[in-house]
């Protein structure tokens, strides 16, 4: 017996169990059987024949409830409501429950059409038993089976008063006000529920959760919880859920004072500034979230939250550095200012100094070196902050990191059989894992540089294709690369140029990258590296300032190469200079849309709708 088939024997026999003696010796022994092919019949979508059926049993016993509500149900699925309500009329004497069967009649009539008589049903179904609480609540659900939600607000008022207890149904008004727009009584209710129990917060955020985008959700209910906080100043609840709904808004400013009175009068020391610096931070409020971890910092120096207040401050600079494109050259080589790198590397030292024996100190030292090598190209001063990490911290995961770093410095300095063995090591040592993973990369990178592209294939074949990661999806490019690129002749000519200018550009050799990828496109112009070496062209007269240039080149690439992986990345790659370094925000706008309307399965949807709703301010 499957398990369908022994849930609705279990079922029935319990429902036959619960009638009365007489009634069950009445029962033949074949009417589960007979009620399990009508049920078969119904799935099958063959109502006429599950009608039948169901008709002569409920005939022979019409005390059963399993056989009175399968032939409702049939009845429905093929729109025959007259008979429907006729059964549950006939049902009507021999059950108590006649608020429940009222309540049906008029869900029944509703759907038939008669919604006059079916409103009289429903008044009905009150009327019997208007001082029970379970009367509204199965007359409201009945009505909200049927989408009369503005219906299903005024029975539940209705039992308020006439019950006099105005606490009643709280989660039900506040989940349908939000459904009928009424948003200020929705959050009075949420509100309510909070009152009599503040461990209701995360159940209040998440029903929340599913409006909090409509449009004036939070300007409606804003301004209820402002109220209760004025009201009732030391409930912790109605602050946090203020906090929240300011987040949601992008009122930055007034959420950090919500979060700053919670951790003075809570006595948190930091701990609620802290969390909220680092989730105005992911929002892009970077102003707000240096405030917040500042203030951690100077009030509470000695509080377990100073140190990764310190260390947050740092990431946030790194962050914003990141979200603006920010460079500490400009195109000619010369250093430039790039203040949020080095505010982050200004407040990871300080991190250093303050906290030498914080947990976090070798990765700290670790990250300190990879800017230099990788913002600041001081490739020296890297290597020296490096060695001590490996030096000093030979137990620590940094160790493996510095290690790994130092085989890229040596790629950098075109030291490739030094780094091919630096990287090795750490693979061999490692063997699994995102950094052995990342190493094993680096060697199929360095195969690919030398044009030993067979080798650099199988390297890219053996890696675990998780494209969550980052180092899984460059994998995955280079070996599609190597796949439709290699070939046909000996040489891989082609290939061999494009491997040198991708080496140059990856040494900062920009000009020397430019200049092979020009004879590239030039002597090739047919080949199928032509959408590599065009994005890649692009990439590098960003990364040297020649920023309208490199705008045109991503903007035309979806024209040239709709076909192409790079064609996603192309329009949101424009639509970053756009937005960080052309400050033209309408058109950033327009041009992360595009990728949404154009490419909405690509992996960058969710980052383009993020900056899109940043730019607007709003929450779409």
């Amino acid at each position: 017996m499957n398990l369908h088939r022994y849930f609705l024997f279990f079922v029935l026999s319990i429902v036959l169990l619960s009638t009365n003696k007489a009634v069950a010796q009445q029962i033949d022994s074949t009417l589960v059987t007979r009620y399990q092919l009508a049920d078969s019949y119904l799935r099958a979508g063959q109502y006429d024949r599950a009608i039948t059926l169901l008709q002569d049993l409920y005939e022979e016993s019409p005390a059963t409830y399993a056989f009175f509500e399968k032939l409702k149900e049939a009845y429905e699925n093929v729109k025959r409501y007259d008979e429907a309500i006729a059964l549950v009329e006939d049902r009507i004497p021999r059950d108590a429950n006649l608020v429940g069967l009222l309540s049906e009649k008029a869900r029944l009539q509703f759907l038939m059409g008669d919604e006059t008589i079916a409103y009289e049903s429903w008044r009905k179904a009150i009327d019997v038993a208007p001082s029970q609480v379970n009367t509204y609540r199965i007359v409201y659900q009945s009505l909200s089976n049927v989408r009369l939600f503005e219906k299903s607000v005024e029975v539940l008022e209705e039992a308020r008063v006439t019950l006099n207890d105005q606490e009643q149904f709280q989660v039900d008004l506040a989940w349908l006000y939000s459904l009928v727009g009424e948003y200020a009584k929705s959050m009075q209710e949420y509100v309510g529920i909070l009152a009599k129990n503040d461990r209701q917060l995360s159940y209040v955020r998440s029903r929340l959760g599913r409006f909090v985008e409509q449009e004036n959700v939070l300007d409606e209910g804003i301004p209820v919880v402002e109220e209760a906080v004025r009201l009732d100043p030391l409930n912790r609840s109605f602050r946090e859920l203020l906090g929240w709904l300011y987040l949601e808004n992008r009122q930055f400013d007034d959420a950090f004072d919500v979060y700053r009175a919670i951790d003075r009068l809570e006595q948190e020391e930091g701990n609620v500034l802290f969390t909220f610096a680092q989730q105005a931070a992911d929002a892009g409020a970077y102003e707000v979230s240096a405030k917040a971890f500042d203030e951690v910092l100077d009030r509470y120096p000695n509080s377990p939250a100073a140190p990764e207040a310190q260390l947050g401050l740092a990431r946030m600079h790194e962050k914003h550095a990141e979200d603006m494109a920010e460079r500490a050259f400009d195109d000619s080589g010369n250093r430039i200012s790039a203040p949020n790198y080095e505010a982050a590397l200004d407040n990871y030292r300080i991190f250093l100094q303050e906290y030498p024996s914080h947990a976090a100190y070798p990765e700290v030292l670790q990250h300190i070196g990879r800017l230099q090598q990788e913002v600041f190209y001081a490739l020296g001063d890297a290597e020296s902050t490096l060695k001590e990490v490996i030096d000093k911290f030979p137990a620590s995961m940094a160790f493996q990191e510095a290690n790994f770093d130092m085989g890229r410095i040596a790629v950098l300095r075109d030291e490739l059989p030094k780094a091919r063995l630096i990287f090795s090591r750490v693979e061999e040592e490692l063997r699994i894992g995102e950094l052995a993973e990342r190493a094993r990369f680096e060697l199929a990178l360095i195969h690919f540089y030398q044009g030993e592209f067979d080798a650099a294939l199988t390297l890219t074949q053996v890696m675990n294709e998780n494209t969550s990661t980052d180092i899984a999806n460059d994998a995955i490019e280079l070996k599609v690369l190597l796949f439709e690129n290699k070939g046909p002749d000996s040489l891989n000519v082609p290939l061999n140029l494009y491997a040198d200018a991708s080496l140059a550009a990856r040494q900062r050799l920009h000009n020397k990258a430019l200049s092979t990828l020009d004879s590239l496109m030039l002597q090739y112009g047919n080949h199928p590296l032509m959408d590599d070496a065009r994005f890649l062209k692009a990439s590098t007269l960003r990364e040297i300032g020649r920023t309208e240039e490199a705008l045109a080149a991503f903007l035309e690439f979806p024209l040239i190469h709709p076909e192409s992986f790079f064609v996603d990345r192309s329009l949101f790659t424009a639509a970053q200079i756009y937005d960080y370094e052309l400050g033209q925000e309408d058109l950033a706008i327009e041009t992360y849309s595009r990728l949404l309307n154009e490419y909405s399965g690509s992996l960058l949807a969710s980052k383009a709708r993020e900056r899109i709703r940043i730019l607007r301010g709003d929450g779409i």
